[in-house]
């Protein structure tokens, strides 16, 4: 069975997203368009490390409790 989840801003994983990850995939996506092609996978592989970070901190925080 689910658990419910809260989509607000009383749900601090639905804060700490919006405060680090979605920055850091709305920064990447100029970047893709401005840096040359043979540099285009760095910034791609910028969110992906914010989201596995985000994804590797709520698995231990809820291990946590």
């Amino acid at each position: 069975m689910m658990e419910e989840f809260e989509l607000s801003f009383k749900n601090k994983y639905v804060r700490m997203w919006i405060i680090w990850v979605l920055p850091v995939i709305f920064l990447s996506t100029p970047l893709l368009f401005l840096v040359p092609t043979k540099y285009e996978w760095v910034v791609t592989f910028i969110p992906i490390t914010a989201v596995l970070i985000f994804y590797s901190w709520y698995k231990w925080d809820k291990r946590g409790r």
